[in-house]
């Protein structure tokens, strides 16, 4: 079946092959879980620490489990996850824009 599936779709038109493979890919993006344990890394003192993020809220500010420091979101980040952490907030991860 997908061998099906994948003649026909290269039977297409190209315009019409790359609409349809950029919706796949949208929808397979939107349907994605999100990572949600990401690692941040205080830029004081180096101290890096596991975290899970929340889903329903974003993280403003972060204490420095090395250092005490407290951490805020960089210019332009919605988060600190998305500042200091190696993963991106869910809401950046599904393209939908800064927490609110």
């Amino acid at each position: 079946m997908v061998r099906s599936l994948q003649d026909k779709l290269a039977r297409l038109d190209p315009a019409r092959r790359a609409r349809i493979e950029a919706e796949a890919n949208r929808l397979h993006t939107e349907c994605r879980a999100p990572i949600l344990d990401s690692t941040i890394t205080c830029p004081h003192c180096g101290h890096s620490q596991n975290e899970t993020m929340p889903t329903d809220a974003c993280q403003w500010f972060y204490e420095c489990k090395g250092c005490g420091t407290l951490l805020k979101p960089k210019p332009g980040d919605c988060c600190v996850f998305c500042s200091y952490g190696t993963v991106p907030c869910p809401p950046i991860q599904a393209h939908k824009g800064c927490c609110s």
